[in-house]
């Protein structure tokens, strides 16, 4: 947009000096200074032209001034009028890179209040790129253009605003926000936590900021970094459930168990959460651990559990060596659900206890579930049918274990059930096993 003539006779009068009083006020200092100024070699021509470009910079402030008064009157569209035909001037009214940034500035301010958010990011962004707004001007196009950027999605913008603004200015709560979600939403958890923590040292952490933090530092492996953080987000009122629950894993994590379980109960977690946990601890060759993780969360169900949540819980105790416990819930899920895998299960346990009865009563009825070729289980009724005297079950089931067997175990049984019978060997004298 090219500037009216009237526009350009109002930007020459627009300083509070006329030009000519302007004018006869350089004359009457040209013919004072100069005979001094002459005596150091400065001619009075070089004297008069500084003179001369002196109201320049008077009319550029007169006219930032001018369009930042439209602005506080409500007249946004007209500042912007006002600026553009400024930005736009050539010849002697052409601007230094000073005044051209304030306006641009200025531009962003009154778009903002238009609502024009797209235009006024453009105008902010051209102002900074200058390098020529005064400090307070710097600071708040910052402070605009690090919000403006992270509206869009701009989050590589707004790091980098964010950081010059930290070099250059104090880096405004709001700011430090928005960089924080920024590094966050870019994965870049390291530099979230550094904004994280800059809001917690100048006590400006609300509970968002310990959430990103908390997990941001759970995105690293620094477990017990974040177990701290989510101890300190979980000592503010109502803290959220899930948020109860990040704070046990971590502290899982951490290795502090007793405090994860802790977390748990407060959160009434999920079923869900406590196996995962339990599983992790069993991988991690913790099985006290695991065991206590899943006896706790399935005290909390207030139905009954699962077929397969028992059998987790059968697995945790007989990795803890707990196997009469293993057995007696083993035996309580057959009386419910049997299958072969339960079934055999019960048979191995009962055999480990020496308990021949039930390995008895067991495998018939595992049998009866096709078993049948199983040499394992026709091995563990045949000796604890030995075992408990009852040799004519013992025989049929050594016939089934020898036609399956390779290793000529089950005949090495076979003549000692042979001796038991002829009365020339007792159950006491019995070696193998």
């Amino acid at each position: 947009m090219t500037a009216s003539a009237a526009d350009k006779e109002k930007l020459r009068y627009s300083h509070p000096i006329m030009v000519e009083q302007w004018i006869s006020l350089v004359r009457r200092l040209i013919s004072s200074l100069g005979s001094a100024f002459s005596s150091k070699g400065i001619h009075a021509c070089m004297l008069a032209s500084m003179l001369v470009l002196a109201p320049a910079y008077g009319q550029q402030t007169a006219s930032v001034d001018a369009v930042s008064g439209l602005i506080e009157q409500g007249a946004y569209q007209q500042a912007l009028q006002n600026s553009q035909t400024l930005l736009t001037a050539k010849d002697d009214a052409a601007l230094d890179n000073s005044a051209r940034a304030e306006l641009l500035r200025l531009q962003g301010v009154a778009h903002l209040y238009l609502q024009q958010r797209a235009e006024a990011y453009r105008s902010y962004r051209q102002a900074l790129a200058l390098n020529a707004l005064s400090r307070d001007s710097e600071a708040d196009a910052l402070s605009a253009v690090i919000t403006l950027a992270y509206r869009v999605k701009q989050y590589d913008e707004v790091l980098r605003y964010a950081r010059q603004m930290a070099e250059h200015h104090e880096l405004l709560p709001h700011a430090n926000r928005l960089a924080m979600q920024s590094a966050y939403a870019l994965s870049r958890y390291d530099v979230a936590i550094d904004y994280a923590s800059r809001l917690q040292k100048s006590g400006n952490a609300d509970a968002f900021t310990l959430q990103t933090k908390g997990l941001s530092e759970m995105a690293l492996s620094q477990f017990s970094a974040a177990a701290r953080t989510f101890d300190a987000l979980a000592q503010q009122d109502d803290v959220a459930p899930k948020w109860l629950a990040q704070a046990a894993r971590a502290h899982a994590h951490a290795g502090s168990h007793s405090q994860a379980r802790q977390y748990l109960a407060r959160a009434r977690a999920d079923i869900a959460l406590y196996r995962t946990l339990a599983l992790e601890q069993l991988e991690q060759t913790q099985p006290q651990e695991a065991l206590a993780y899943w006896q706790q969360g399935l005290s909390q169900l207030d139905r009954v559990p699962t077929r397969d949540e028992q059998l987790l819980l059968v697995q945790c105790l007989l990795q803890n060596n707990q196997r009469v416990a293993a057995l007696n819930r083993v035996s309580e899920i057959n009386l419910s659900a049997p299958d072969t895998q339960t079934l055999k299960l019960q048979v191995m346990l009962a055999y480990q206890l020496k308990r021949w009865q039930e390995v008895i009563d067991t495998s018939q009825v595992a049998l009866s579930h096709g078993l049948k070729e199983d040499r394992m289980l026709w091995q563990w009724l045949s000796i604890s049918a030995i075992k408990a005297g009852d040799y004519a079950l013992a025989d049929f089931a050594l016939n089934e274990w020898q036609a399956r067997d390779t290793s000529g175990l089950a005949e090495r049984w076979r003549e000692t059930l042979e001796l038991l019978k002829a009365g020339r060997a007792s159950l006491s004298d019995l070696s193998i096993s």
